[in-house]
């Protein structure tokens, strides 16, 4: 009968994965050394992205770490400038007692 026919329910293809972070970094470092790991082939290229980045991350260049010194000196000589402005100047004081309106 047709109208009665049910059909099968789908099967759901799940695969439980093990994840082992010391299993994972062992074979990363067999795979860095150029030994035979069980790294895929995308795994091995996500390693070698992930270790280029870091590496890029980690390293500054010496034009990058004197620019942020000039940076750091600049804002501290704003700084210092605003400082002596704002309390060592009569200007400022004229300004307070201006808006005061004394």
């Amino acid at each position: 009968m047709g109208f009665f026919y049910r059909h099968n329910p789908k099967k759901f293809n799940y695969k439980p994965r093990y994840y082992d972070p010391e299993q994972q970094a062992w074979e990363e470092k067999k795979a860095a050394a150029g030994l035979d790991s069980k790294l895929t082939h995308e795994e091995q290229l996500r390693m070698k992205m992930r270790k280029s980045w870091s590496m890029a991350h980690d390293e500054e260049s010496k034009e990058e770490q004197r620019a942020k010194l000039i940076r750091k000196i600049v804002l501290g000589v704003f700084i210092v400038f605003v400082f002596y402005f704002v309390f060592c100047t009569p200007l400022m004081n004229n300004i307070v007692r201006g808006l005061i309106g004394n």
